[in-house]
């Protein structure tokens, strides 16, 4: 699908060397958007995002971290240098690190986990919003089932930093939306990538596939998918909300 209100927006994705944010990126660029491609440790995978975007479209390749205040703040200014402000941030970045148990997880593992998770939504909303206020844009945070449901077996730590990126997307949309802001969320159940090809065995996932409603595990780009229709004009009136991207494995009224 195209959206034709996308077309020449500045788009920033984080953490799109792989997986979602990767599908994500190459699809604002489908769409005519100018996206920035951004890597922390994976610059190899950057790159390979990085040339997809440039045979559609226009974009820059960056390279943060974003649990950095510092290096949010240069990766939103060299963003905005090379193409003037921000209309679209996706917060995507984000990881389980490893899967550790309450009883035995370190103090450092803890502060790791919601650093990557969640303190790097924060600074980089923060970083963005005076550019968001002048182009009325928005953000797209990038959640998890395991934000309701308390992740599996040693995720808990992640889970919890997760549920809170969905109280912080709830609090953002009140906060901006006198700016014409609109702050949204995507909550992916399990998405078949680089990261549950880390964290779940091969059997864990053919077990949750099994248990999904629509009998399958997802894709990226089911979940690029939510994202798009979340910076569109489509969702114009959409703000505070979630998408829950998970063939139906997690329900509510």
């Amino acid at each position: 699908m195209i959206y034709e209100d996308l077309k020449g927006k500045r788009v920033l994705v984080t953490g799109s060397s792989s997986g979602i944010g990767a599908a994500t990126a190459k699809m604002f660029a489908q769409q005519g958007c100018f996206v920035g491609v951004h890597y922390f440790r994976t610059k190899e995978g950057g790159e390979e995002t990085f040339a997809q975007v440039k045979k559609v479209s226009d974009g820059c390749l960056l390279k943060a971290d974003l649990r950095d205040k510092n290096e949010v703040t240069k990766l939103i200014q060299n963003f905005v240098k090379n193409c003037g402000g921000i209309d679209v941030l996706v917060n995507n970045a984000g990881s389980l690190i490893a899967r550790e148990f309450f009883a035995d997880a370190t103090d450092e593992y803890f502060d790791d986990a919601f650093a990557t998770n969640v303190k790097s939504v924060f600074l980089a909303a923060q970083a963005a919003l005076e550019y968001l206020k002048k182009s009325k844009g928005c953000i797209v945070n990038i959640g998890s089932i395991a934000g309701h449901n308390g992740g599996a077996g040693g995720g808990g730590i992640y889970a919890s930093a997760k549920a809170a990126v969905a109280t912080m997307t709830i609090a953002m949309a009140k906060e901006f939306a006198p700016f014409g802001i609109r702050v949204n969320s995507v909550m992916p159940g399990l998405i078949e990538t680089r990261f549950h090809e880390q964290f779940s065995t091969p059997e864990r996932r053919k077990q949750v596939a099994a248990e999904t409603p629509l009998g399958r595990n997802g894709k990226a780009e089911d979940v690029a998918k939510a994202i798009l229709f979340l910076a569109s004009e489509a969702s114009s009136f959409i703000t505070g909300e979630y998408i829950a991207v998970n063939g139906g494995l997690y329900m509510r009224a």
